[in-house]
């Protein structure tokens, strides 16, 4: 049975990392992710499809909550650092499977990658937390 706190927590850590990615991935790196994109042409889409990316983004932020609430984080400080491990561990897995497989970026995009999604995963993982342990 799905706890309303967790939905609740997925939801907060949603919109952190919704908020977050746009404005990190666009306006302030999008010039850089432009210069390091890799030899593939066209697979980058000109118009984003945001339910696709609303629907990844939710499903990223419900598997972060279950795995914050397996751990039994207590704290802001827990949820951030749990949050940021697991966006390292996440990023680290997905971007060097991409690279070994995919001509779509280099090594330098993928390893801003990993900080930023440290990050986003980490601020995601406190808000989430505070929600999950609110009275």
């Amino acid at each position: 049975m799905i706890k309303p706190k967790c939905i609740l927590a997925t939801l907060a850590a949603f919109a952190v990392m919704f908020v977050l990615g746009y404005t990190i991935y666009e306006p302030l790196l999008g010039d850089f992710f432009a210069a390091n994109a890799g030899t593939a042409t066209g697979v980058i889409k000109e118009n984003p499809v945001f339910w696709q990316i609303i629907v990844g983004q939710l499903c990223g932020a419900g598997l972060l909550i279950t795995v914050l609430s397996w751990k039994g984080v207590e704290s802001a400080a827990d949820g951030f650092k749990g949050g940021a491990v697991f966006g390292l561990l996440l990023s680290l897995f997905y971007g060097f499977m991409n690279l070994g497989t995919m001509n779509t970026s280099t090594m330098n995009a993928a390893l801003a990658d990993v900080a930023i999604t440290a990050v986003m995963m980490g601020a995601a993982g406190a808000v989430g937390t505070l929600v999950l342990r609110r009275g």
